[in-house]
């Protein structure tokens, strides 16, 4: 007796997959790189608010979890997972050259 899965069942199978697949990688841009993007947007802030270095950095802290929360929410609002991509690096690459600049590294 050969067990053999129907056409239509085997596109199901991939499909099934093919979504899986998505939302893994939908995850890993949320919390790789939601993690890379809140860790910059930190220490901008950090940086950039006009108050006490004590205060900037605690209020940074503070909006780093509202930061974070919305990086979540673009990652699967968004169709494309391309695009999760490319707005979360080159946001990060943007954010990395302003701290540069505040920072003189450059």
């Amino acid at each position: 007796m050969d067990f053999q899965l129907s056409p239509w069942l085997i596109k199901l199978r991939i499909a099934s997959s093919h979504y899986r697949a998505l939302v893994v990688y939908r995850f890993i841009a949320a919390i790789v790189g939601g993690y890379l993007l809140t860790a910059l947007s930190t220490a901008v802030l950090g940086v950039a608010l006009p108050l006490q270095p004590s205060d900037a950095v605690l209020l940074a802290v503070s909006l780093s979890i509202l930061i974070y929360a919305c990086i979540f929410i673009y990652a699967f609002s968004v169709r494309s997972v391309a695009k999760v991509w490319i707005t979360i690096l080159l946001t990060s690459a943007a954010l990395t050259a302003l701290l540069a600049f505040m920072e003189e590294w450059l």
